[in-house]
């Protein structure tokens, strides 16, 4: 996983859990509503940690390309 994927899934987890967290208090109060968002935040976290990677993908038919070989030059001794 790149570091924007990464990035983006706190950012999502984050935002879920003030959002609830926000609307929540209206209606069960401050006190509850903190416990409620850290456990949707820690929900998410847990699941994020036990995601399954994705499966590598299948050999193509076609052999992969060779990299160019790169010249180098000797570098001579003065006298």
């Amino acid at each position: 996983m790149n570091r924007t994927t990464f990035r983006n899934t706190v950012l999502g987890i984050g935002a879920t859990a003030i959002a609830f967290g926000y609307f929540g208090v209206q209606y069960f109060g401050r006190n509850n509503m903190f416990t409620i968002a850290a456990a949707v935040g820690g929900g998410g976290a847990i699941s994020y940690v036990l995601q399954k990677p994705s499966q590598p993908q299948a050999p193509s038919n076609q052999p992969e390309p060779q990299p160019t070989p790169m010249k180098t030059q000797r570098k001579g001794r003065k006298s």
